[in-house]
């Protein structure tokens, strides 16, 4: 597998062609199309999506690179026949290729399942004062699924945007990546959840970043995708409260979305944290709404 590796390094702009083929006004290299989008393009898609959407643009990107990147892994994989690894390794280096940064000091310990590496000259490090390479963070645990297993996390540790040298990210199981939040607090923050649960008998009760991250989600179910339900309940979220200030309707307390089956409550908690439960269809919206404003306050006493 090292001669694709070896092949990659070599590519350049010379592979790609302008205005060939059938259709005039494509670029096309490696066997695939290309739409070039300057920077200048991209920062003003991103500030008219967090316009919209507020910090559930975080979640959206990086769902979406998630998704591209667990496709591309399959792609290398089976047309290439490489194995994980040698996947994971070749994407970056097709990922540079195309000028999303740089990646130095990558230490792959399948053992530990844990990935540390770095991201020099991030194309995505522009939102000043803290880290913010969505996309790329998405792309990233996209790909290091296939070598680490599905039930991984990842956290960006350090970022240009944030005044460090580079971005840096550490992908694993949750024992191998810093949490959040410290042990103390992820116990009286549990605790607080399991009270919820008590009051309302709720199926789901979680605790996310605005941005989709999820920081407690004690006994969540098989079949849902925390990183799908954390993102829709950020867009949610984030979104509604967008929506309130345009139509200048105060804050958002809450949202509630009802189905047959049950309703989703979530409100935002602290500036940049988000409650949420599911609650069946025999049980009153408006009690767990009240019983999700106790949980608000108690966890506002513990985090700000």
């Amino acid at each position: 597998m090292t001669d694709l590796l070896e092949k990659t390094k070599t590519h350049t702009f010379k592979e790609f062609s302008i205005f060939k083929g059938v259709i005039e006004g494509t670029i096309e290299g490696m066997k695939q199309r290309y739409c070039i989008m300057g920077e200048s393009h991209w920062k003003a898609f991103y500030a008219t999506m967090t316009e919209l959407l507020g910090d559930s643009t975080n979640a959206i990107l990086r769902k979406i690179g998630e998704d591209f990147g667990q496709k591309l892994s399959k792609s290398v994989e089976e047309g290439y026949g490489a194995d994980p690894n040698t996947t994971f390794l070749y994407i970056l280096q097709y990922l540079e290729k195309l000028g999303w940064g740089a990646f130095w000091n990558i230490k792959i310990d399948e053992d530990a399942k844990q990935i540390i590496l770095e991201l020099h000259n991030s194309s995505e490090a522009y939102n000043e004062g803290m880290a913010s390479c969505y996309h790329i963070n998405g792309i990233l645990r996209g790909i290091a699924q296939n070598l680490l297993g599905k039930d991984i996390v990842i956290r960006e540790t350090k970022c240009l945007a944030n005044g460090d040298k580079n971005c840096e990210f550490i992908i694993g199981s949750q024992i191998t990546v810093p949490e959040l939040y410290d042990e103390e607090t992820l116990g009286k923050l549990t605790k607080i959840l399991q009270e919820l649960k008590h009051t309302i008998k709720s199926s789901i009760e979680l605790l996310s970043t605005t941005d989709g991250v999820l920081i407690l989600a004690p006994n969540f179910p098989e079949t849902v995708d925390p990183t799908l339900l954390g993102t829709i309940i950020s867009y949610s979220v984030c979104g509604g409260k967008q929506g309130s200030q345009v139509i200048d309707n105060g804050n958002l307390k809450e949202i509630i979305i009802n189905a047959e089956q049950g309703t989703i409550i979530a409100s935002q908690c602290t500036e940049k944290t988000i409650l949420a439960a599911v609650i069946g269809s025999d049980s009153s919206p408006g009690l767990a709404g009240l019983a999700l404003k106790k949980a608000k306050d108690k966890i506002l006493d513990i985090i700000q």
